[in-house]
């Protein structure tokens, strides 16, 4: 049955009251929690390390896995000798302020937390079950959403890693990165020093795997079963990382939810961004090094300026039609600059250096609309896959996830992003977003299972249903999931 959102905590906590079940949720019980650091030390490539242990996971967040100049490729970190703390998430990267924050509704489904904001935000957060225990559990990368603008590894409560790990033995790592103006501008014409400004958020993604194959043995994890996955713009990171070279082989597995992006921008258009960028600054090639010292909310308004600019011109060029993701991503995207992305996603070039990857790929279905199937996203995520079986990749199992909030009234509906609480198992933490009924709970245990499965296996299991066959057939998951 499900229940009506008033009871539906009630419910649930009620239904799953032993905290012995094996698939808990985090908020049915507290258990201890351990702060030593003689208890919960790793060594890592730069220094030791100390988290917290939370009913049996360990925890670290805002541990440092490169450090970068602005508008220059990520380093590793300083290192340090004596134990760091890691028991709090660090620096997110500075983005533009939400327009979700004046909405009451929003802020209150979405209960963002957007941390506090700093150049220096390059940190990876961790959960696992055991360290220094020789253990080879599968990993699970998270790469957030927000296009490739906004967002961080902690905005949204759901991706709390404490159930993956403590329930279904992985290790979950999310990450923050550099976004918009600092991760994407494209200045390359302006010298050698800025080669490659235009893609260095999805370089700093890549440092952050390499970081992962370096040091996640020393928290029981096997740096060889690396799954990559994301959400909206976290799945086009996805989708970028598949067509870089230098990621080739820190990943294993792939999923894209709600993020398939086929193509990225041109450099003639990126570096059109770039120009105008410089100008609106006031400065010219002479005096580009300035750009360094611009404050950030400057810096991020000639940038904006740049983009609407450019975008117009590029749609009087016919570059793209009136899609709402074009318009939204344009500019703010990973670049084909020939060497870091050397082709599209969907060439044949780029599908090769994947095609031993298999992947999961899907939407949910009333993003953005609620009078007619996902007409935004679905679209490309059906052309990802298509690209891929037609290339000879590994299998790709496409889904649709069709569960509706029952959240106001159920003006939610299938919403956008309203999937990622049941992939964390998390559909009671996040509540104000999933309702907490019983149903969603048991949904939730289902699909993490599924995901959590294609981790360690490369194939998605998924209890109580038909097995689920790789592309062209689609799972739509709900509580009576079904194969098409």
């Amino acid at each position: 049955m499900t229940l009506k959102p008033s009871y539906a905590l009630f419910g649930a906590l009620f239904l799953l009251s032993a905290c012995g079940q094996p698939a808990r949720q985090r908020s049915e019980c507290l258990g201890s929690l351990v702060t030593s650091s003689k208890a919960t030390t790793v060594q890592t490539e730069s220094g030791p390390v100390a988290g917290y242990i939370d009913d049996g996971v360990y925890i670290y967040k805002g541990i440092p896995y490169a450090r970068a100049e602005r508008f220059q490729p990520a380093v590793d970190p300083e290192p340090w000798k004596e134990v760091r703390p890691s028991r709090a998430y660090g620096p997110t990267a500075p983005a533009p302020a939400r327009s979700g924050w004046w909405s009451d509704d929003q802020a209150f489904t979405m209960h963002w937390d957007d941390g506090f904001h700093d150049e220096d935000c390059l940190r990876v957060n961790i959960w696992t079950s055991g360290i220094s225990d020789g253990g080879k559990r599968p990993v699970m990368v998270w790469l957030h959403g927000g296009g490739f603008r906004e967002g961080s590894g902690q905005e949204l409560i759901c991706y709390d890693g404490t159930n993956l790990a403590r329930d279904h033995g992985v290790v979950v790592v999310s990450l923050n990165h550099r976004l918009n103006v600092l991760g994407f501008l494209d200045l390359s014409a302006y010298g050698a020093k800025y080669a490659h400004s235009g893609n260095l958020g999805m370089m700093d993604i890549v440092k952050a795997l390499e970081w992962v194959r370096s040091n996640i043995a020393g928290f029981g994890g096997d740096p060889f079963n690396v799954t990559i996955f994301g959400q909206s713009g976290g799945g086009g990171k996805v989708s970028a990382l598949m067509a870089m070279p230098s990621a080739k082989g820190l990943f294993s597995k792939a999923i894209v939810e709600s993020g398939s992006i086929t193509n990225l921008l041109d450099p003639k258009y990126s570096r059109r961004v770039g120009a105008a960028t410089v100008a609106n600054l006031g400065l010219n090639p002479s005096r580009v090094e300035e750009i360094n010292d611009v404050p950030y909310d400057r810096l991020l308004a000639a940038y904006d300026a740049a983009l609407k600019t450019v975008c117009e011109e590029a749609r009087q060029d016919g570059v793209f039609p009136s899609n709402f993701l074009d318009a939204i991503l344009f500019g703010q995207v990973p670049v084909v600059d020939g060497e870091i992305i050397p082709a599209q996603p969907s060439s044949p070039e780029a599908l090769a250096l994947s095609k031993d990857v298999p992947v999961i790929i899907g939407t949910v279905y009333h993003e953005f609309t609620r009078d007619q199937e996902d007409p935004i996203f679905k679209p490309l995520a059906l052309q990802q896959a298509a690209d891929r079986v037609a290339a000879g990749c590994a299998p790709v199992y496409f889904y649709q996830f069709t569960w509706e909030s029952p959240v106001l009234d159920g003006a939610l509906g299938s919403t956008h992003c309203i999937e990622i609480p049941f992939v964390f198992d998390n559909v009671l933490l996040h509540r104000t977003f999933t309702g907490g009924g019983e149903d969603a709970v048991e949904l939730g245990h289902r699909m993490s299972r599924a995901w959590t499965s294609f981790a360690k296996t490369g194939v998605p299991s998924f209890a109580g249903v038909p097995a689920w066959e790789p592309y062209p057939r689609t799972l739509d998951i709900n509580i009576d999931s079904k194969l098409r």
